[in-house]
């Protein structure tokens, strides 16, 4: 049974980790994107209008696509001052209910916005901004509720796992790499 845990654990997290390398591609093209739209408006040459619809989506797609990945690899930006000062079983208490609650808002968001795309597909809703190229609001918001479940999901992850997400280790910044080596020092210091 841990076996096949530990397999859909590992194919979850190449798909994770897909997602944020998509992301992280896209900010690429995003860059490229301002540098066609800088060179052309420069030299006084013709350019897409489309350029400027593929960065505007793209902070929404980018953000939505690589947040599990930060919320996996606890990259996301949180605050252990209050972890820091509990004893183990408060903190390993505190950190698994806020992730609960992260975990409930994340799912709560991903439903409502779900309703949105629904609500935006089946009635064929243009966005309203950029009429001239037809495009659909629902190409736009489909990544709300995808991102949302996404990032619940990863939250509830920190449930099972025997390490909470808060590791109560203060003043440091919690990427798992740092983490490793805090505890390395600790315990050959002891």
């Amino acid at each position: 049974m841990k076996e096949i845990f530990a397999r859909i654990d590992r194919a979850w997290a190449k798909l994770i980790w897909l997602l944020m390398g998509a992301a992280a591609a896209y900010i690429g093209l995003m860059l490229l994107s301002i540098l066609y739209i800088t060179i052309f408006r420069t030299a006084g040459w013709d350019y897409s209008p489309i350029s400027f619809v593929l960065i505007e989506y793209g902070f929404v797609y980018m953000l939505f696509l690589g947040s599990p990945w930060l919320i996996r690899n606890r990259g996301h930006v949180y605050i252990e001052m209050l972890t820091a000062a509990l004893s183990t079983p408060s903190r390993v208490y505190l950190s698994r209910l806020i992730t609960l609650c992260c975990a409930t808002i994340c799912f709560i968001w991903a439903w409502y916005s779900g309703q949105l795309v629904y609500e935006e597909f089946t009635n064929d809703v243009y966005d309203e901004l950029r009429t001239q190229f037809d495009i659909y609001r629902w190409i736009i918001t489909i990544a709300f509720p995808l991102g949302f479940l996404l990032m619940g999901i990863e939250f509830i992850r920190f449930l099972f796992l025997k390490e909470p997400m808060h590791q109560g280790i203060a003043g440091i910044a919690s990427e798992h790499a740092e983490i490793e080596e805090q505890k390395a020092l600790a315990a050959g210091r002891r």
